[in-house]
């Protein structure tokens, strides 16, 4: 662990110490590789940048949608399915573990995953909770996802260093209006009357009708693969009735709407509701700094260099979509090497760790000359580790057919 990983590990719980941004990494329980390979690679690059992952203290069983052709099958489950019901995090020992390990990881009160559901949503208040309480000394706050890498260099590049106004928002800037009826959002315009979309206008099984007439807004918001707001936005967020409120309400529903994956408008939301609560219905929202361009946050592409799937680009500041420890370990070693300058496709090499299905198809020589000594080690130790897992499958099949066998030729002599 680098010197600035150890200083996080002493930050996250609490700290006077000033940083330029904390980020809150919302995380899945079980996706220890994932915070791993953060805590190596962006989570450490700057002593300005504090990191800090979030898992829920709970697990909220949300049912699947009624709509979802998969929710009959959990009604025929033994229990009938999730019913919203809060229950102990499965992985709460390994995770507490982890966090004795590493001390950067939080499990706030009031905090919980969502079964069937996004990673943060009952998640990010409990966040600005704890930062504007224990972090006091922060200019930005964050919020990201796990599959997500920062190049931090030039997100510091971009990011002023003291936030010009309290109601900046920093990061990919859309327009929306939500529902707080539906648990639903629609994309919009400035100018857009909400309620307009197809998607708004419709009525699934169950739900009553004109729903369309309760979505609220048009506000901006910034798209959850990463954005940040000064921390003065962050405290009224924190010390908001409504988002309480909310939260609370999602938090411990047990009939629809649940709150599954509508992550990314609900802060937006959140600030717009916030915001005229504090200083009345005719506020204008808030100033978002000059947006992050498509060519700066993007999901992860080896070929594209255009639209919402790019390479990775000498402008890249957030890559998201990383869904494996190697796509991580790929993003970061090809910024490292783009920064020297120098150009060249490596397509093999990306398709092989970006996406799990093609890694068989290519050997880890195509990457040789972008990783480094430790990078291939690692590589190599999870292509043997996949190897032994994939021989215990094999004796194990072995197995069930021996053991099939014997008993179907016990039961023909039994029958003669």
């Amino acid at each position: 662990m680098s010197i600035f990983a150890r200083h996080a590990a002493n930050s996250c719980a609490g700290t006077r110490q000033p940083y330029r941004i904390a980020i809150g990494v919302m995380s899945s329980p079980k996706h220890a590789q994932q915070r791993r390979a953060i805590r190596e690679s962006w989570a450490s690059s700057s002593p300005e940048v504090l990191a800090c992952f979030i898992v829920g203290a709970l697990i909220k069983r949300t049912p699947r949608a009624p709509w979802d052709e998969r929710h009959a099958t959990e009604l025929a489950e033994p229990d009938g399915g999730p019913h919203g019901e809060l229950t102990v995090l499965p992985d709460a020992a390994l995770v507490k573990r982890e966090q004795s390990e590493y001390g950067d990881l939080l499990m706030l009160d009031n905090s919980s995953e969502v079964h069937q559901g996004g990673t943060s949503g009952l998640k990010t208040l409990t966040w600005w909770v704890h930062a504007t309480t224990q972090l006091q000394n922060v200019r930005w706050l964050g919020k990201c996802d796990d599959d997500t890498l920062l190049h931090v260099p030039l997100l510091l590049q971009r990011l002023p260093y003291e936030p010009p106004h309290d109601l900046n928002l920093f990061g990919t800037i859309k327009w929306g209006c939500y529902s707080e009826k539906r648990l639903k959002w629609e994309p919009s315009y400035s100018n857009r009357a909400c309620g307009r979309t197809a998607f708004a206008r419709s009525r699934a099984p169950g739900e009553p009708a004109n729903l369309s007439l309760s979505y609220e807004g048009p506000f901006q918001l910034a798209l959850g693969w990463f954005f940040a707001m000064p921390y003065n936005l962050a405290k009224l967020l924190a010390n908001c009735r409504y988002a309480h409120w909310f939260h609370e309400r999602a938090l411990h529903a047990v009939s629809e709407p649940f709150l599954r994956k509508e992550d990314d408008p609900l802060n937006g939301f959140w600030i717009f509701k916030c915001l005229r609560e504090r200083y009345g219905e005719q506020h204008k929202g808030v100033k978002p700094l000059f947006p992050l361009r498509p060519a700066e946050a993007h999901n992860i592409a080896c070929v594209s260099q255009h639209g919402l799937y790019q390479r990775p680009n000498n402008a890249s500041i957030v890559i998201h979509f990383l869904k494996a420890v190697s796509a991580m370990r790929y993003v970061s070693a090809l910024l490292r090497w783009q920064q020297s300058g120098q150009s060249r496709n490596w397509r093999k090499c990306c398709s092989r760790m970006v996406w799990p299905t093609e890694r068989q198809a290519y050997p880890l020589n195509v990457c040789e000359g972008l990783l480094n000594e430790a990078e291939l080690k690692a590589e190599i130790a999870i292509d043997e580790a996949a190897a032994r897992k994939s021989d215990e499958m094999r004796r194990s099949l072995r197995q069930k057919r021996r053991h099939a066998s014997h008993r179907f030729k016990a039961s023909n002599l039994l029958n003669r």
